[in-house]
């Protein structure tokens, strides 16, 4: 009689299911439309980099399987975290920009655990429609630090056509508006790229911002049959 080994249970249990990916959607909901609404007073910005790393951490939890993967974003996810601690009390070390790298990073990484969670093998359930949109929010969440990278080095890269006081330019709130509306193919017109390095940025943005949705639908729909095809032979 074989003695069959217990299974380790999971770290967070919640988190397994599809159901992750709808809870981390919700959270990037927020983070795109009210966080840029919060006061840049000092506690205002502690609170948003607060907000930042329990997205990281909620996006790794939700989307990452492989533990030792999970533990090195929850791990960047903390380094992030510190180093924009860091870079809040000594604004000089701001400039190099590692902060920014940090986020762009985790970013990166989670835009990719998110598409492969997402479209794995099996039955299509409206989580993983949701987790679908919560990449292409992560796309724009990261060309907007990526934006701000450049902005740091070059801060006359991209131009805002009225800018108001006490704002500046390179401001996280302002360069999400950008992505997005970049992203979308809005385009407002109070605002352009002007560095090549911002064009370039801009036009890959505007060419995923396209795309994106097409491959999407047909992915999830290609999955969709693919699950009812195998249900329907056994297989």
């Amino acid at each position: 009689m074989m003695v069959q080994k217990p299974t380790e249970a999971p770290l967070f249990p919640f988190w397994i299911e599809d159901r992750g990916l709808s809870f981390f959607f919700g959270f990037l909901v927020f983070i795109t439309i009210f966080v840029p609404m919060v006061h840049l007073s000092r506690s205002g910005r502690i609170a948003l980099d607060l907000i930042f790393a329990l997205m990281l951490f909620s996006g790794a939890v939700a989307t990452i399987r492989k533990k030792i993967l999970m533990y090195l974003v929850i791990a960047l996810t903390g380094v992030e975290l510190i180093a924009d601690l860091i870079v809040e009390f000594s604004p000089s070390l701001g400039h190099r920009g590692w902060d920014t790298t940090l986020k762009i990073s985790g970013l990166a990484i989670l835009v990719v655990m998110t598409l492969k969670h997402t479209f794995r093998p099996g039955p299509i359930s409206v989580h993983r429609g949701m987790g679908g949109v919560a990449a292409y929010l992560l796309i724009g969440l990261t060309w907007a630090f990526g934006y701000k990278l450049l902005m740091q080095e070059r801060p006359d890269a991209i131009h805002f056509e009225s800018s108001l006081a006490g704002i500046p330019t390179g401001e996280p709130s302002r360069l999400i508006y950008f992505s997005f509306s970049t992203l979308t193919s809005v385009g407002y017109g109070d605002v352009h790229p002007v560095h090549r390095i911002a064009r370039s940025l801009a036009t890959a943005e505007a060419l995923i911002g396209q795309l994106y949705p097409s491959i999407l639908i047909a992915t999830l729909v290609g999955l969709s049959l693919q699950a009812r095809a195998n249900a329907v032979t056994g297989g």
